[in-house]
């Protein structure tokens, strides 16, 4: 049984800036200034939503160091000589997710995104959407299918910058039957 203390709150990316830093931390660790760089925002804004997403247990802090930083053995300086702090994504966050909270705004957070995202396409590669009936053991193996394809996406994602600039969302619902 999980404990309540383990769960991540949901409602902690029920912010669009949070799920970008989110998939920005995924291929890369990252400090505030990079990510209000990358992001084009303040950096006082990025350390916030870094602080609160590292508390809400998305992020995890991190030694990694970029390349060109290893090359000197010296990690950049923040302020009166501390190190800066890196941040990268806790892939394990997406097992401990509180469901009981929180999925409203998330979802509504997302989909503020995913317009962002629409209007800064490219290419579409593959769209899809159903409304269907299908027997469970079917469902279980798509439900199975998507959470491999979930796993390598994050499992592979590079810095920023290096290769080809992705989106994906998946949201795959299980229904109430009405009738």
């Amino acid at each position: 049984m999980e404990n309540r203390d383990d769960l991540v709150p949901l409602r902690a990316l029920a912010n669009p800036l949070r799920i970008r830093i989110v998939s920005l931390l995924t291929g890369a660790s990252m400090s505030a200034t990079e990510v209000a760089d990358e992001l084009g925002i303040a950096h006082a804004s990025a350390s916030y939503h870094l602080r609160q997403l590292a508390r809400a247990g998305f992020l995890q802090q991190t030694d990694e160091q970029q390349p060109d930083e290893r090359q000197t053995d010296e990690r950049p300086r923040a302020g009166k000589g501390r190190p800066q702090l890196r941040y990268r994504y806790d892939p394990s966050s997406g097992q401990r997710l509180d469901r009981s909270e929180g999925r409203q705004l998330l979802h509504q957070a997302m989909s503020t995104d995913l317009a962002r995202r629409l209007a800064e396409t490219d290419r579409q590669r593959t769209s899809m959407d159903a409304e269907v009936w299908l027997a469970r053991p079917v469902w279980e193996e798509i439900v199975g299918l998507i959470d491999q394809a979930v796993a390598l996406l994050h499992d592979k994602a590079g810095p920023p910058h290096d290769g080809v600039k992705v989106s994906m969302t998946a949201l795959l619902l299980e229904l109430r039957d009405e009738r």
